[in-house]
């Protein structure tokens, strides 16, 4: 996993803001906070993303060294099989046991189609382009965000008490 790039103006990434107060999400984009093990087993089933752990557990020996000085959980994804494959119970024995939230991004469907209204509208409420204004709207949301970049696998996992407040995107916890 990539380590998050820091917002130049504050100097903190989008998970550590969500961890710390009110987030601030780039347009089109919005994070979510939860403990729920079915959504995160959709999530990893949406990325390709198989439970692992890098530490020496019961199930088998340390493949590499993780610093995180906690649980240790991880993900694989396709081609990115870094970490040693451990079962979803394993996982969230340790998610559990350390009294973890599942962080991540995803894009956020209601701004997308709010632009794509407004686009429809500009255009006089034509019919027959509804496909084209929603691409047309996933495209300017990205490009308003730093990079224009669009949502990725970028997860964090967190312990509960760091999370702070209650955001009213933070769904599922």
């Amino acid at each position: 996993m990539a380590k998050p790039k820091p917002d130049p103006h504050t100097g903190i990434d989008r998970f550590t803001a969500v961890t710390s107060g009110a987030p601030q999400d780039p347009p089109g984009i919005r994070s979510i906070a939860t403990r729920d093990h079915d959504a995160i087993r959709r999530w990893a089933g949406r990325h390709g993303a198989e439970p692992a752990t890098g530490e020496a557990t019961p199930s088998g020996p340390a493949v590499r060294t993780v610093t995180d000085t906690g649980p240790g959980i991880r993900f694989n994804f396709p081609g990115l099989a870094r970490f040693r494959p451990i079962s979803w119970d394993e996982w969230f024995d340790n998610f559990d046991r350390y009294d973890l939230v599942f962080v991540y991004e995803e894009e956020d469907k209601a701004q997308v189609a709010a632009r794509a209204r407004e686009l429809w509208n500009a255009r006089g409420r034509d019919e027959g382009r509804a496909d084209a204004d929603w691409f047309e709207a996933e495209r300017e949301l990205r490009l308003r965000r730093p990079g224009g970049t669009l949502p990725d696998v970028r997860y964090r996992l967190i312990t509960r008490d760091r999370l702070g407040g209650t955001p009213s995107d933070r769904r599922d916890y």
